[in-house]
């Protein structure tokens, strides 16, 4: 039994002793394995301010370019769809006296398309973003200007033409109205598109009661 006893206290006192060993090691670890932590840790925080303001510059950038490359693109392949009414067909019509001349179109129209695409820029980037439903009605709005030239010139049906320059009017109006609500400004620059669209509904009112729907 003595010898059984003082195996046992041995063993106690060995393990004891490689238990203090342990924790001294751990201890005398610490100031490398922390660092270490602390790196992982420090790789998972948000990216750095600049990286950031970077990612933001770039957003605002495409924001008001993009919008404004898609305008004058659909304007471009609107006016190449409708360069043979343009010199066989509309010059033919009974027009109204103001009516403007064939190269006032362009140019009104260039300013038009870059202003609606700096208002869509300036909805993309107002605080409280995204606003899904100024930038969907600004979409339906460009579609339909794009619909309406191939109606009016490409079918050649001033009818057409009308039923779809009204509709654009309305979408104008309603996205101004809720533009103004996000951005004032982004709404005022939709106002010379307004006020010239009015004007060409009159003009194609005047034109389709003086020659007829069409097609």
């Amino acid at each position: 039994m003595a010898g059984i006893s003082i195996a046992s206290v041995s063993i106690y006192l060995l393990c004891r002793k490689n238990t203090s060993r342990v924790v001294r090691t751990g201890i005398k670890s610490l100031p490398v394995v922390l660092p270490l932590i602390l790196d992982r840790r420090r790789d998972r925080r948000p990216a750095p301010a600049a990286a950031l303001a970077q990612h933001s510059t770039f957003y605002r950038i495409a924001a008001y370019v993009l919008p404004v490359v898609l305008c004058l693109a659909l304007g471009g392949l609107a006016g190449w769809l409708q360069r043979d009414a343009l010199t066989e067909w509309y010059p033919a019509l009974l027009k109204p006296a103001g009516t403007p001349p064939n190269l006032v179109f362009p140019i009104v129209w260039g300013v038009i398309y870059l202003l609606m695409g700096i208002s869509a820029g300036r909805i993309l980037t107002a605080p409280g973003g995204p606003h899904y439903g100024a930038m969907t009605l600004w979409g339906i709005q460009l579609g339909v200007n794009f619909l309406w030239s191939i109606l009016f010139f490409v079918c050649r049906s001033p009818l057409l033409g009308l039923i779809g320059i009204v509709v654009l009017d309305a979408l104008a109006m309603v996205y101004i109205a809720r533009s103004y609500r996000i951005r004032r400004d982004a709404a005022w620059m939709f106002a010379p598109y307004l006020a010239w669209i009015l004007y060409a509904t009159y003009l194609n009112g005047w034109i389709l009661a003086a020659n007829g729907p069409g097609i």
